[in-house]
This record gives C-alpha cells, sequence and structure tokens, in this order.
C-alpha cells in the first residue's frame, strides 16, 4: 500500500462522489490499459487525485495520457502515413509473391505433363 492509499484510504467514498473537472467532454473509457509507473510519476498522479481535480489515479492517468497524445498530435499524423505506405508496400509484397508462386506452379504443371 502506497503512502497516498494509508493517508487517504478513508476517503475513496468522498473521492468518487467528486466530479472530474477535466472529464466532462471526456469520451467513456471503456479500455484498460495496465501500466507500471516510477515513484516520482506515482506522485504527480497522486497529487492530481489529492487535490480534488481528479476522482482515481485511473481518471488522472487517462488525462496524463490523452494530454500527452494531443501534444504529440503532428507526430502521430505523420506515424499513421508511414503506417499506411507500410501496410500498401506489405500488400504489394503479398502480391508479387503469390503471383511468382502462381507462375512456378504453372512452369512446374507444365513440366510434369512433357
Amino acid at each position: 500500500m502506497s503512502e497516498f492509499e494509508a493517508k487517504h484510504g478513508r476517503n475513496r467514498h468522498r473521492e468518487r462522489q467528486r466530479k472530474n473537472r477535466h472529464g466532462k467532454d471526456e469520451r467513456k473509457r471503456d479500455n484498460v490499459v495496465m501500466v507500471r509507473v516510477n515513484e516520482d510519476n506515482l506522485s504527480r498522479i497522486d497529487e492530481l487525485v489529492e487535490t480534488g481535480q481528479f476522482n482515481s489515479r485511473s481518471e488522472a492517468t487517462a488525462f496524463l495520457i490523452s494530454e500527452g497524445i494531443k501534444s504529440k498530435r503532428k507526430m502521430f499524423r505523420k506515424m499513421a502515413e508511414k503506417v499506411s505506405q507500410i501496410q500498401d508496400l506489405r500488400a504489394e509484397l503479398e502480391a508479387m509473391i503469390a503471383e511468382d508462386t502462381r507462375s512456378s506452379e504453372s512452369v512446374e504443371q507444365k513440366g510434369k505433363s512433357q
């Protein structure tokens, strides 16, 4: 049990009742991601909860992830373009291999019939 949980475990019910001030426009969070963080990051997350800005570590962490992704929007756009190019190249390579395989099988069939 962390120091934060030991100090504030009894206040969990009150924390859950508080509204997430940053989550008004937040989409429903249906996906679970388990992460490990170092003590410094955990302290920062706990500070967000302690201030009442978030109801839980989960909400605070989801907010931080969202903000991190927003701040790297340009990188993600570039990355999506590269992923699309990679997918196109893979499809092209698969088609090339399939065509070569059909050609090889056709040559083998002709060789057997002669």
